[in-house]
């Protein structure tokens, strides 16, 4: 008779405590070696078990912690994407179209805001307030209308301010249209003399929200037949006049999002 290869009973043999020329002799296995090993293999098996439901469930945390995040990820994205943007800011000084307005513009240089507007508005309106030391002596607005139209949701707002003619230039401009103004400055100084004022700048410095319906600060012109004097926007925004007393004349610019 011709039995099969020794190595198929090895794992027999070690289930059962035997060694294999115990197997093959044909010896009694006792009973008690049979519980024992049954025992044994059971306990092993179910230890086995644990550890690899353990890692199993260590394997799912971490696969649905990854999952979380990559789905609160692309969550925020969607709704950063899809909400609304309403904000001007300053255009960087460094910027080379900046560095460029400034050397178109002249000596005085000038001042560069872009918007983004995904809410319809019908005009963008520039206020043009005049002090005359701390005295409100004359009020003006420049605008574009898009009455009828879509609004664009981008857009330019530059202030040129020409000391030399006495005037200040005022753009506002977008992908479709563009629209221009010119405003007299010190009109009541005589001719040549402007040339020995100070002159100053305030400005938003940083990224604002914009709020509809509301005129909100943006560029203050401040000139002085001493020394230009600059202060903060919140002094004319809550009437706080005496502030200006200090200066011959301030330019006060503000911008309004206007939807009616």
């Amino acid at each position: 008779m011709c039995l099969p290869d020794v190595s198929v009973y090895s794992e027999l043999c070690q289930i059962l405590g035997i060694s294999i020329n115990e197997f093959l002799a044909g010896e009694d296995i006792v009973r008690e070696n049979i519980a024992k090993k049954s025992e044994e293999n059971i306990i092993g098996l179910a230890t086995d078990s644990k550890q690899k439901q353990k890692r199993l469930k260590y394997i799912i945390g971490i696969l649905l912690v990854t999952a979380a995040i990559v789905v609160l990820t692309v969550g925020i994205m969607i709704f950063r994407k899809n909400m609304p943007q309403n904000f001007i800011v300053p255009v960087d000084k460094d910027s080379i179209e900046m560095k460029t307005a400034e050397m178109l513009s002249g000596v005085d240089g000038a001042f560069m805001y872009k918007y983004t507007a995904t809410n319809e508005f019908k005009t963008l309106y520039i206020h043009i307030w005049q002090y005359r030391e701390g005295k409100l002596v004359d009020r003006q607005r420049a605008g574009l209308s898009y009455e009828g139209m879509d609004s664009p949701q981008n857009g330019t707002i530059i202030i040129v301010p020409q000391f030399k003619d006495r005037t200040v230039k005022i753009i506002i401009a977008d992908d479709e249209s563009q629209g221009d103004m010119l405003i007299p400055i010190l009109e009541n100084v005589p001719e040549g003399e402007h040339y020995g004022y100070g002159r100053a700048a305030t400005e938003i410095q940083e990224k604002t929200d914009i709020v509809y319906d509301e005129q909100q600060p943006l560029l203050a012109l401040i000139y002085d037949n001493d020394e230009a004097r600059t202060f903060d926007f919140s002094y004319i925004v809550n009437d706080q006049l005496d502030a200006l007393e200090m200066d011959d004349y301030v330019y006060y610019f503000s911008f309004e999002f206007r939807t009616e």
